[in-house]
């Protein structure tokens, strides 16, 4: 019995849910099987972990039917039978949090059962009470178009209960939710093209949204309507904002507007959806191709801070995001932020899983010593990482890159350029853009290993151009060492 379905759904119960769990057995409502009750009240005394030898399936059995002959096919059926309840049971417990679906369960009953004066007194007060005091959530223009529906009904039937506009409403809330769903997705289908190599075989997605997004007409609109009251074009305009952003990646213009767009908004945004906007904010701005009018780094350091000011950097929970964690590191320490990186450590760093803390550790003394440009240090805690993460020592081979030009160690570069270029070939996870991406970045530092040394303007303007129009990793950080070395030059 212990790996059974059942088993597993009980270890990840916490105390009070396994008594409510147990509560839910016993209520004849859902369950009139005795031999269920039963074979709960035999086994809950082996939580949380569930894996006790008594667990054995003819160990169970005899608790159940002391004496009788084991038969696999009865107890079979007991363990479907409150596999089936423990399922039901996780169903109730979300509903029991889920105020708006309990609401639109109730409506929907009363609607049937055409108690329209019950009906109405409900709906008016739970759109009063709840959507129109609510701040946005992912599910919000969703959820209000579904209530609106249940009222439509209503007045279907009965035309004496006619609200004015309710299919209007409902319409514009049907496009509002369409625009965040679409803008959440799209964050989604980026990061499948920009991380994964993956890409659809044709192009539908794009030629859709293109011909609706970059529309003159609709943005006009929206422009209009984000000047007045009206809040729910204000949120639903921060996602159409970010969805040009997607469309248009050479204008860092539309990075800003949808930046700005969010700050002045944010006011109407639930905290867990803030957090996903930010993340969308971020990918807008990886997506920018123009470098001549944005530093990417400075520019996500700000909204990492942005994240710490509001109290959103943890997760809703209050625990720190591991991937978030290792980027705040990463930007801080490339911009010599090193009292961020002392405020990570100090404050979040203590937070972290601790199976991933000594890793982790690692990983900010290694960025807190280069930012304070103590190379050696930075060098020596990158080698100490033992944890199996592509993303870690991913990040880490790169800053050895770095470490080595900060260095002017070009035998070191050789040395480590070489290891690099095997650490990706030799993982297939890696897709064939991270590679060229990669690639191109050990090409440029090597060529401004050569520059630094041959001081040679002609080349370094040609290299300046020629990165100026690539696309890879770390292509800010070479930017400013150019910059360094024909200052170099021109003094």
């Amino acid at each position: 019995m212990n790996k059974t379905s059942f088993l597993d759904i009980m270890r990840a119960l916490n105390k009070e849910e396994l008594k409510r769990f147990e509560a839910f057995l016993n209520s004849p409502y859902f369950n009139t099987r005795n031999n269920v009750v039963n074979l709960f009240s035999s086994i809950k005394k082996y939580a949380p972990e569930f894996t006790h030898k008594m667990l054995d399936k003819e160990e169970v059995w005899k608790k159940l039917f002391p004496g009788k002959k084991y038969n696999y096919g009865i107890l079979k059926n007991i363990i479907y039978d409150i596999t089936k309840l423990a399922e039901r049971f996780l169903e109730v417990e979300d509903l029991n949090y889920n105020e708006m679906q309990r609401m639109q369960n109730l409506l929907n009953k009363l609607g049937e059962k055409h108690l329209e004066n019950i009906f109405l007194n409900k709906y008016n007060t739970f759109e009063k009470n709840f959507l129109k005091s609510s701040k946005f959530y992912d599910s919000y223009f969703r959820d209000y178009a579904e209530l609106k529906v249940h009222r439509f009904t209503v007045q279907a039937y009965n035309p004496n209960h006619y609200s004015k506009l309710i299919s209007t409403h409902i319409s514009e809330l049907l496009i509002f939710d369409f625009i965040v769903k679409f803008g959440n997705n799209f964050n989604n289908v980026y990061i499948e093209e920009a991380e994964h190599n993956q890409s659809s075989s044709t192009e539908f997605i794009r030629l859709f949204s293109k011909t609706i997004f970059n529309d003159k007409t609709l943005e006009e609109y929206f422009n209009k309507m984000n000047q007045g009251s009206d809040r729910n074009f204000k949120i639903s305009n921060i996602f159409f904002r970010m969805i040009k952003c997607y469309m248009n990646p050479e204008s860092t213009e539309l990075y800003f507007e949808f930046k700005k767009t969010l700050f002045e908004n944010d006011k109407y945004i639930s905290e867990a959806a803030l957090r996903g906007l930010y993340a969308c904010l971020g990918s807008t701005l990886d997506n920018c191709k123009d470098l001549s009018k944005i530093n990417k780094n400075r520019e996500l350091f700000e909204l990492i801070c942005h994240l710490n000011e509001k109290n959103i950097f943890l997760s809703a929970a209050g625990k720190v995001i591991p991937s978030l964690y290792l980027l705040a590191v990463k930007t801080a320490g490339a911009l010599k932020e090193t009292a961020f990186i002392e405020k990570m450590i100090s404050e979040f760093l203590p937070r972290i899983n601790p199976d991933l803390l000594n890793n982790f550790t690692i990983f900010s003394r290694t960025f807190l010593y280069f930012s304070k440009n103590e190379f050696d240090k930075s060098m020596e805690f990158s080698n100490k990482l033992s944890i199996d993460s592509f993303q870690m020592k991913y990040i880490l081979k790169n800053l050895q890159i770095i470490i080595s030009f900060e260095k002017d160690d070009f035998i070191m570069f050789q040395y480590l350029s070489d290891a690099h270029k095997h650490f990706l070939s030799n993982n297939k996870s890696v897709s064939s853009s991270y590679k060229e991406s990669n690639m191109k970045f050990l090409n440029y530092t090597n060529s401004l290993f050569k520059l630094r040394e041959s001081k040679n303007k002609t080349e370094i303007g040609f290299t300046e151009r020629k990165i100026h129009d690539d696309t890879f990793v770390n292509k800010q950080w070479l930017i400013e060492k150019l910059k360094e070395i024909r200052l170099t030059v021109n003094s």
